[in-house]
């Protein structure tokens, strides 16, 4: 019922989205831009995915820039911030939002962050970009990519396949159609019928099958001294867990905890780029028996660890997880590398 009360608003919220991109001027950058987005509202893997495909530039040896909105970043005077050059993170989480500084501690390149893409990237030119990642890029209009990878979440791929706030989606499922590359996400997550009725509704829009990929190598590490877990087994028959979360898809991370067969004493899920206070912390805290411990995820852990002492960090431990890919992995480097290659070109 809720959704056919906000169908009016996801008319003017369609007219407004398509009002704007026929009105914004797309610009072309002077080096190679990968766009990684989705086409929901909510977590879809895109950052992972971002901070995957970055790593793999580095690994050949090349300088990504990424630039990132800087969601709901609290100090918004300045507009193109620098939050990390090729050596070192130069602002706090405040500064510039919690997904680009968990970027940044997970990657040795340039993030900056600010509203107008394209601004920041002309201040990138100090630190000599060979290609640009736009971070949540698939609906930023001001800027001409080279490739658009879109990410779906087979847990919940297109929601009611209707348009904010009616539904998830920020466009249509057509929209698809505008992708070089669909990656499927959290596929380990989900049952094998379900990910082959998505594949299928996927090729019906695109005539293109998606990249597979899975929630996998995990480590859970020690908030207090980033010390890694060396076994999981009597890690989980040692305790139980509170999970504390503040993403998009906290049940993405609620199932990979289960999955590892972590016992789930509680839950404490927070909306979506939440500012932690110590207090909030604290509370949770104090009502852990001993034998039970703290849980969350890489994005959380970079706040919490901002508003915390090393005493309370004590009860905390963070869950990291990076991408496997089930399929397809060649066929994005072929891609990344063609772009590359393609650039040297026209610079020579």
């Amino acid at each position: 019922m809720l959704k056919y009360l906000l169908y009016p608003v996801t008319v003017i919220y369609c007219f407004l989205s398509n009002l704007n991109k026929y009105l914004t001027e797309s610009k072309k950058l002077y080096k190679p831009v990968i766009s990684i987005g989705n086409i929901t509202w909510g977590g879809s893997g895109k950052t992972p995915m971002t901070i995957e495909v970055a790593k793999y530039i580095l690994s050949l040896g090349k300088n990504p820039v990424i630039l990132s909105r800087g969601y709901k970043r609290k100090n918004t005077k300045i507009k193109n911030v620098v939050v990390r050059d090729n050596n070192k993170i130069l602002v706090n989480i405040f500064d510039c939002g919690d997904e680009p500084y968990m970027m940044a501690n997970q990657l040795n390149c340039p993030i900056i962050v600010g509203a107008n893409k394209y601004e920041s990237a002309k201040k990138a030119k100090e630190f000599a970009p060979d290609i640009f990642i736009l971070d949540d890029g698939f609906q930023h209009w001001k800027i001409k990519r080279d490739l658009d990878i879109v990410c779906v979440n087979s847990l919940n791929p297109f929601g009611n396949s209707m348009i904010i706030p009616a539904g998830i989606l920020r466009e249509k499922k057509s929209a698809l159609k505008r992708a070089n590359l669909i990656v499927l996400t959290n596929c380990n997550l989900s049952d094998k019928q379900n990910i082959e009725n998505i594949k299928k509704e996927i090729f019906k829009i695109t005539d293109q099958l998606p990249i597979e990929t899975s929630c996998k190598n995990y480590e859970i590490v020690s908030m207090k001294d980033n010390i890694k877990i060396a076994d999981i087994n009597i890690f989980k028959e040692q305790y139980s867990f509170v999970v504390i979360s503040a993403i998009g898809s906290p049940e993405n991370f609620i199932n990979t905890v289960e999955n590892l067969g972590l016992k789930i004493k509680d839950k404490y899920l927070f909306s979506d780029h939440h500012r932690y206070t110590k207090q909030e912390i604290i509370n949770i805290i104090e009502k852990l028996s001993n034998n039970e411990k703290i849980i969350t995820t890489a994005k959380d852990a970079v706040k919490i660890s901002e508003v915390i002492n090393e005493n309370i960090k004590e009860k905390i431990y963070v869950l990291n997880i990076s991408i496997y890919f089930e399929s397809g992995k060649g066929i994005l480097e072929k891609e990344i590398k063609k772009l590359i290659e393609s650039n040297n070109e026209q610079t020579k």
